[in-house]
């Protein structure tokens, strides 16, 4: 799981974050293999973080693409006269 966070680097989720979800993970192992407890607090930032990482992976590269078919279309209608 360490290796997988780290390469989310390579896919634009910044350092921060990427450091942020390790610490993240670390306490998920915390919880699963040594029994210790988090407050709601605790795990409502830990799932905000999942959450922006899974937006700028995700979700902005199909908004881009989206956007970036859109032009391409109006420049298209425009050669043709559409």
């Amino acid at each position: 799981m360490k290796e997988k966070i780290a390469d989310l680097t390579n896919k634009g989720v910044p350092a921060d974050v990427v450091r942020d979800l390790d610490e993240a993970r670390t306490l998920g192992n915390w919880s699963l293999h040594d029994g210790l407890s988090f407050s709601y607090e605790e795990v409502d930032d830990v799932a905000s973080l999942i959450q922006e990482a899974v937006f700028i992976v995700y979700v902005q590269p199909e908004q881009r693409a989206a956007l970036r078919a859109a032009r391409q279309q109006r420049r298209d209608r425009a050669r043709t006269g559409a």
